[in-house]
């Protein structure tokens, strides 16, 4: 019925076949960057960035205050980490459940995610009066400034 050398090729062909998937992986779901614009500050909520980005959140956290951060990511890896794709996107959502800012991208451009300062705003920092550079004067500022201190004596 078949010949010897036709059933060597399919079983040649099987077998690169099922090596080649076995070396291929993926992780979380794939989403859809090219519409990212349309999300906005204060005014997108979870429900519908999940439609903008044409995937539901891998993960949700929800926080005490109503607050939700999600994180959007997908991995894929071809023959065992020699070809290797990730990206994620972790947007956080306020109280009232808009979109309030991008914690953290990975391979996803997020610029137009960024809220846009007006171009001539005044930065007024501890070291002195206002500049209108965007950073300020950070030259005379302290670098560090704990936030609590405790005192190592015992009392």
């Amino acid at each position: 019925m078949f010949s010897t050398s036709v059933l060597f090729r399919f079983f040649l062909l099987a077998l690169g076949l099922s090596l080649g998937l076995a070396a291929c992986s993926t992780s979380g779901r794939a989403f859809h960057t090219s519409d990212l614009e349309q999300i906005k500050v204060g005014q997108t909520t979870l429900e519908q960035a999940s439609a903008i980005l044409d995937a539901e959140p891998d993960n949700i956290y929800m926080q005490g205050d109503g607050s939700a951060l999600a994180v959007w990511a997908h991995k894929a890896s071809l023959v065992t980490d020699a070809i290797y794709f990730r990206r994620e996107l972790w947007l956080d959502f306020g109280p009232d459940g808009k979109f309030s800012r991008v914690v953290k991208s990975t391979n996803v451009p997020t610029r137009s995610l960024q809220p846009v300062a007006a171009p001539h705003t005044s930065v007024q920092n501890a070291a002195g009066p206002a500049d209108n550079s965007p950073m300020g004067n950070m030259s005379q500022a302290p670098l560090y400034a704990p936030a609590v201190s405790y005192s190592l004596s015992p009392q």
